[in-house]
């Protein structure tokens, strides 16, 4: 009996967690999707691209919730379990507050490995894919991107200006720049002029221009000569988006090697990033987001029992119960706070690892006194 009505609360936790978690990650995906919009598509990516790159920035967002969603749920159940009088059955069937305690906390546990896992692996290995999709990007949404009275630096190593734009897809006054703009000292540069061009096939990008001039440097010489026609390749040309992985899209080995030479003044080489001592604030922090953060679940699991040190019969009831709900507030926002105290030290990272250990023993201990348990 004891297991099964135990299943039940785990189970009605772990569907409310769900249903918020899927509902919140949603908003929150739609609004970072509207951000990336700009992003992505302003870089000369199509929308393929651009849904995928949203698609596999999800389990991030998932992660980061997690501690909000798993506080609330347990929080609320525990309200609904004592406004239906459900808690009554767990006391009746000879299970002991402490007890009952003492298998919220196992299950809070087994959350924290799942986010644990999540951190380290799923999310991580998700954006790293999510980059690749821009990396490996053929710029298909390029020639979109050409309107009149517009200069288009999208890609690098490539500026392009359309004074006028007709219907039919065809330019005039066309102003073309490879290398850094206005550096004529750079050997690769050279100035397109043409006075009409359009575009032969927009999925090869093959820019047709007609009637102009090309004026190139060599050996900070200017070499100029005029055409009737030439085909200009577009697609010899990459996007400016950062294609170097991030810190958060490196794995957790990686991560680890990187901020443990750094803090013993050691050299590590990786070929995917550079691994710099301005670096290491960040890498720490990124440690801190994966593997200290997720040890608050059960911390703010143990905050959320103190429903059951009160009943609905007392007066002040409501009020309590906000207190106890600013508690775990509290809780979330001290866990956020102190990865900016994630410095460029071992010692920072030991005190922040143990810092949910000691609050958990103290509200253990005022919990166990107080609940008389």
């Amino acid at each position: 009996m004891e297991k099964i009505i135990f299943r039940k609360l785990i189970l009605d936790i772990t569907l409310r967690a769900l249903t918020i978690s899927f509902s919140l990650g949603l908003i929150v995906w739609i609004v970072q999707a509207v951000n990336y919009l700009d992003f992505v598509i302003g870089e000369g990516h199509n929308f393929k691209i651009y849904f995928y790159y949203n698609l596999y920035n999800f389990p991030k967002i998932i992660h980061r919730i997690i501690p909000f969603v798993f506080a609330i749920s347990i929080f609320f159940e525990l309200l609904k379990y004592e406004k239906n009088n459900e808690l009554l059955i767990f006391w009746t069937n000879g299970i002991s507050k402490k007890k009952f305690i003492s298998n919220l906390i196992k299950f809070a546990l087994i959350v924290t490995l799942i986010q644990i896992f999540i951190g380290n692996l799923v999310s991580p290995s998700s954006q790293y894919k999510a980059r690749g999709f821009l990396k490996d990007s053929n710029m298909d949404f390029l020639p979109n991107l050409i309107n009149q009275g517009k200069f288009i630096d999208t890609v690098s190593g490539l500026t392009i200006f359309i004074n006028e734009k007709n219907e039919n897809n065809s330019f005039k006054n066309i102003y073309i720049q490879e290398g850094q703009l206005f550096d004529f000292k750079e050997t690769s540069n050279q100035i397109i002029y043409a006075k009409e061009g359009f575009l032969v096939d927009e999925n090869k990008k093959l820019f047709r221009l007609m009637n102009g001039k090309i004026i190139s440097t060599n050996d900070e010489k200017l070499i100029s000569f005029e055409f009737d026609k030439i085909d200009y390749d577009l697609s010899i040309f990459s996007s400016k988006t950062i294609k170097v992985p991030k810190i958060q899209e490196l794995s957790s080995l990686k991560i680890i090697r990187c901020s443990i030479s750094l803090m013993s003044n050691q050299i590590y080489n990786d070929e995917m990033f550079t691994c710099e001592s301005g670096k290491l604030k960040n890498l720490n922090q990124e440690l801190y987001k994966r593997f200290i953060k997720p040890l608050y679940l059960p911390l703010l699991t143990l905050v959320c029992c103190f429903l059951l040190t009160i009943s609905k019969e007392q007066n002040n009831y409501t009020f309590k119960t906000i207190k106890i709900f600013f508690f775990v507030f509290l809780i979330l926002v001290t866990s956020e706070t102190l990865m900016r105290y994630a410095e460029d030290s071992k010692l920072y990272l030991f005190i922040l690892l143990c810092i949910p250990f000691v609050i958990y023993y103290i509200i253990y201990s005022f919990l166990i006194r107080k609940g008389n348990l």
